[in-house]
């Protein structure tokens, strides 16, 4: 059973019961397995909770007010309003407004007991062999843009045909390969990355090679062909050159598969910005599907730096041993510096536990029976290690892409969008605070780092 069919079963929207799940950050292993079935675990709390679910379900299509919000969820007024000022919207505008925001999360945040929810699904600590952090909004948005693809009877029911080729856009290091081998995965395709040596500068020998190397795929059942930064390639404006050749297959291959609906040929790219592409490309048929890559919120920027920090380690590692010494464990011990990371990319999260990684190697290699090693002074060196790749030119292409992704689909993702803007501001519209201590205990000594370990300043 797919959670669409639960959906029928129990009367209410596959949207309400999607949006609940992210509402409330139910990990998703808990509720759906590989193959896109319900598992026995949300189907049984679910039937339990059917009244509940109805509720949420109702209030989730409704656009409300803060009075309304108040009346549905038992609330004072005020409660209502200061969530929504706190959350960065101008006292004034909340007192007017109307929002698809749910009752039952903002009731969440301000107080509202939810232990029902708690009890039945525990949040996960070990994010150390997860594939997939957070980002549940954004697996049910694509999960429903490939429905095509995973439900086979589209075309035939509806007449719906399978998406030709899909933009992946975002910030620099927003994770596009990444999601673009999760789409491969989630249809059952496999994944093959074009890289750019193929079609960028003299290479004279390898124009043919790429040539036979694309025909050779187009006749292949379900490959996904990934182009990295193919906005640069098919920018008419840049000044880059690329084989003709290159370019004219590409669009050959566009146009042959245009043709023909049964073709299990499915072509992604990645770009920073929708504007970079010309109509051409991204007209019906052919690149006509386009999914936002968000920079990770908050609670994700919790669950990254712990699944960074502890995958592939072994038991008994001497890392995993300060962790749990330090009660670094949990997730929300990462909450304060987190916090700090407003619009961290996932590669400057990575590029701070790589730096804290070796930080702490070497000073456990000065002293093997420290165990309170985890100080701010270590911590900050890494965080602002990582934090060099936070350029202004950085934040104006975040600008430009949250300008882009409310465009398109602010209806989708209203809450992710929200956090994005008020940390956009963070930087642009007040002075940035300067980051002193977070409340990790203290140690007054910053390790030497061995020579053989490479940190930049």
């Amino acid at each position: 059973m797919q959670l669409k069919d639960l959906s029928n079963q129990l009367g209410i929207s596959l949207g309400s019961l999607q949006n609940f799940i992210n509402d409330f950050n139910i990990e998703l292993n808990f509720c759906i397995d590989k193959n896109f079935n319900v598992t026995n675990q949300f189907i049984a709390f679910s039937e339990k909770n059917l009244d509940f679910l109805k509720k949420y379900a109702e209030d989730y299509i409704k656009e409300k007010t803060i009075q309304e919000i108040a009346q549905t969820i038992g609330a004072k007024e005020e409660d209502v309003l200061n969530f929504f000022v706190n959350n960065g919207i101008p006292l004034d505008v909340a007192k007017q407004m109307k929002t698809n925001v749910s009752s039952f999360l903002i009731h969440s945040f301000i107080g509202g007991n939810y232990l029902f929810i708690d009890e039945a699904f525990p949040q996960i600590q070990d994010f150390s062999a997860k594939n997939l952090i957070g980002y549940t909004d954004l697996y049910f948005y694509m999960t429903d843009m490939l429905d095509p693809f995973i439900n086979k009877n589209q075309l035939q029911n509806w007449g719906i045909a399978k998406p030709v080729g899909m933009i992946l856009y975002g910030p620099p290091g927003s994770g596009k390969i990444y999601w673009a081998e999760k789409i491969a995965d989630m249809i059952g395709y496999k994944f093959i990355h074009v890289y750019n040596d193929y079609l960028l500068g003299n290479f004279s020998k390898s124009k043919t090679a790429f040539s036979d190397f694309l025909s050779e795929k187009i006749s292949q059942p379900k490959t996904l062909l990934f182009i990295d930064s193919i906005d640069k390639l098919l920018n008419s404006e840049n000044d880059v050159r690329f084989f003709p050749e290159t370019l004219e297959l590409i669009y050959s291959i566009l146009r042959h598969i245009q043709k023909d609906n049964q073709q299990e040929l499915f072509i992604v790219g990645s770009a920073e910005f929708l504007s970079n592409l010309s109509d051409e490309i991204v007209n019906p048929g052919r690149f006509d599907l386009h999914i936002p890559i968000f920079p990770p919120s908050f609670e994700e920027r919790k669950q990254l730096i712990l699944h960074h920090l502890t995958a592939d380690l072994i038991e008994g590692s001497p890392l995993l041993a300060i962790l749990k010494n330090q009660n670094a464990l949990n997730k929300d011990f990462w909450a304060p510096i987190a916090a700090q990371m407003k619009l961290f990319s996932n590669t400057m999260i990575i590029d701070f536990t790589q730096s804290l990684k070796k930080r702490l190697y070497a000073l456990y290699r000065k002293d093997e029976k420290n165990k309170n090693s985890l100080s701010d002074k270590i911590l900050f060196a890494a965080f602002n290690e990582a934090k060099g790749k936070l350029t202004q030119d950085y934040l104006k292409r975040c600008a430009i892409f949250i300008r882009e992704a409310k465009q398109n689909v602010e209806q989708d993702f209203p809450h992710r969008l929200m956090e994005l803007e008020i940390d956009l501001d963070y930087y642009f519209g007040s002075k940035e605070v300067p980051i002193n201590k977070i409340g990790f205990k203290q140690i007054e000594e910053e390790p030497e780092i061995d020579p053989e370990i490479s940190i930049e300043p």
